[in-house]
């Protein structure tokens, strides 16, 4: 009996201290577990969390390059608009009269060349029938960088200091009329300037709007030299952009009949600001 009873005693104690200890295996169990699943499912939200913000972040980029461009595109837009307003206040007949210019980007290809870093394939769509006759301004940053037109169907950007760049510009604050293009010894100039006044180093040029190519006041470059001719002035020029950009901005004039109508005297007179565009820039 005495035996009896203690084996009751001691399996009523294991059986207790089991409980006991059951109890506190199965807390801590549980709280491993919990740990687990909050950890689990803090993960997930952390995942998910970045997911949404590469994806809205992503949008969002989007959505500032769009905004950026199309503020771009409207400032560019402003300054021709400008150009159009002093135009008129100086002759009820304006040049190229009050049609908005067609802008858009064009992206960079690839050098049309090896090692000719002065001529580009352009990947744009300008919204007409390709003409070969027509030739597009390029701009960067509200800077000339060179002309742009099609060849064998394929849009070709000749940067300032290519020889089939030229365009029309003006110089110092008395806008004296020249062409903007590259010589072979001299670099690229402003050629066919009218001798008075006389022009000074550190004149700054921009586009004349005369040609059909750029609206006017389109930032060119800096006089850096002059040299005398007979009857008219050359100025050499550091241009404000001489090398190749991702984009350009396509400027698009739509008024191809301004270089044939545009008739000025064949002697460069001393006596005007005018050049004959035509026969002075290279558009073959």
């Amino acid at each position: 009996m005495r035996k009896l009873a203690l084996w009751v005693l001691f399996l009523s104690i294991v059986l207790f201290l089991s409980i006991r200890l059951s109890k506190e295996i199965h807390a801590q169990v549980l709280y491993f577990s919990d740990l687990v699943k909050v950890g689990v499912l803090n993960l997930n939200n952390n995942v998910v969390n970045t997911i949404t913000r590469h994806f809205d972040q992503a949008k969002q980029i989007k959505h500032l390059n769009n905004d950026l461009k199309d503020k771009e595109k409207i400032a560019y837009e402003l300054e021709f608009l400008k150009s159009e307003y002093n135009a008129l206040l100086s002759s009820v007949n304006s040049t190229f009269g009050m049609e908005m210019p067609n802008m858009q980007l064009a992206r960079t290809l690839s050098y049309v060349n090896i090692n000719d870093y002065t001529k580009v394939w352009l990947e744009s769509h300008t919204g007409r029938n390709v003409d070969h006759s027509v030739i597009y301004g390029l701009v960067v940053d509200d800077k000339v960088a060179g002309i742009a037109r099609y060849e064998n169907e394929r849009l070709i950007g000749y940067l300032n200091g290519d020889e089939k760049c030229s365009y029309g510009v003006v110089v110092g604050e008395n806008k004296l009329g020249g062409v903007a293009k590259y010589d072979l010894t001299k670099g690229f100039i402003v050629d066919y300037i009218p001798l008075f006044p006389a022009i000074e180093v550190g004149d700054l040029v921009y586009t004349s709007g005369y040609d059909g190519i750029f609206y006017s006041n389109i930032f060119v470059g800096e006089v850096t030299g002059i040299e005398k001719r007979q009857g008219y002035q050359i100025a050499t020029l550091k241009v404000a952009i001489d090398d190749v950009s991702r984009l350009y901005w396509l400027i698009d004039i739509g008024n191809e009949h301004v270089l044939n109508n545009i008739h000025l005297n064949d002697n460069n007179s001393t006596d005007s600001n005018e050049t004959n565009f035509k026969d002075l820039i290279n558009i073959n």
